[in-house]
């Protein structure tokens, strides 16, 4: 199987003064570079291939997707600049809402030729500031409470700057929450020569609880989960991502019946979009919990690990849907 790893991240918060409002973001700094990538997928492939009798994976490269920049020209020219690395193509920030996009968009397009996507984290179910709403994002606090998606006026004007990104050939990575997907839906209909890529399989999230003690899957969260991935499915420039499913069921590979729930949640959403739509992506940017639970773990998957997973979930698939 040829690996090309379609989401992960590379920053230094110590090091880069386009990093202020993720240093605000954590206790410490934050740093991870090729040499941690190489290390932690990389190399991990290349050891257990050579371990192995039959060869199964090879690794062909990865695409850096932006991590909540300051100035997302400047990130890029800091990831352009880093020596020794797999990227073959970079997801920039910018800001869809805001007054120049256009001007924007046009200088990270000329900053390098990998350019080809754009990323605006837009996960909002209220204010960050009220920890009931876990499942609006930290970066949602860049502009807190905004909902670019179903704010009237918020939504208008994202839009507006949606509608380059056709002109600039660039695709558009969505990361939302599973109630916003409806109005994701929507916003991609009317733009379908955008390619648009749904981030972490629409993130469903803690349908066990948040420690895992409910005994059955919560109904009502993947009712609205599958509502909104039904509407992205039915539009063909829509694609996901299947990454982070430690957000689904914390240490999920620590339990057969998880191990099962996040199997068959995969398959489903290979069969609602079809194997040509979907990407197995790693999400590495730390150690394995990290980039597979988003903070909800302590334990995950190594890139082998999850390779492996994937590998055995769609091999029980019928060869049409592989």
């Amino acid at each position: 199987m040829e690996f090309l790893d379609c989401h992960h991240h590379f920053f230094d918060s110590k090091n880069n003064k386009f990093s202020k409002f993720l240093s605000s973001l954590i206790d410490g700094e934050a740093v991870y570079l090729p040499k941690d990538y190489n290390r932690d997928v990389l190399q991990a492939i290349e050891e257990s291939e050579s371990q192995s009798k039959q060869k199964k994976i090879r690794h062909v490269g990865s695409v850096h997707v932006e991590v909540m920049p300051d100035d997302g020209l400047s990130e890029v020219l800091w990831v352009e600049s880093l020596n020794n690395t797999t990227v073959k193509a970079i997801v920039a920030s910018c800001n869809l809402a805001e007054d120049n996009v256009e001007a924007t968009l046009q200088s990270l397009t000329k900053a390098s030729p990998k350019v080809r996507g754009i990323r605006w984290i837009l996960d909002c179910v209220g204010s960050r500031k009220n920890p009931e709403n876990e499942a609006t994002h930290p970066g949602n606090l860049r502009h807190d409470g905004i909902d670019y998606l179903r704010d009237e006026v918020h939504s208008t004007k994202f839009a507006h700057g949606f509608s380059f990104l056709e002109k600039y050939g660039l695709s558009f990575d969505l990361q939302c929450a599973p109630e916003q997907l409806p109005a994701a839906a929507a916003l991609c209909a009317r733009y379908p020569n955008v390619p648009v890529v749904i981030d972490h399989l629409g993130k469903l999230m803690l349908i066990l609880g948040k420690n895992n003690t409910n005994l059955m899957p919560d109904d009502v969260k993947l009712d609205e989960w599958r509502h909104g991935m039904k509407a992205m499915a039915k539009l063909p420039n829509v694609y996901v991502k299947i990454s982070m499913l430690g957000r689904i069921i914390p240490s999920w590979i620590q339990s057969t019946r998880s191990i099962d729930l996040i199997r068959k949640l995969c398959q489903e959403t290979v069969i609602l979009f079809g194997p040509e739509r979907c990407m197995i992506a790693s999400n590495f940017h730390g150690d394995a919990a990290s980039s597979d639970s988003d903070g909800y773990s302590t334990v995950g998957p190594t890139a082998v690990e999850y390779l492996e997973f994937m590998m055995d979930f769609f091999a029980a698939m019928a060869l049409k849907e592989q």
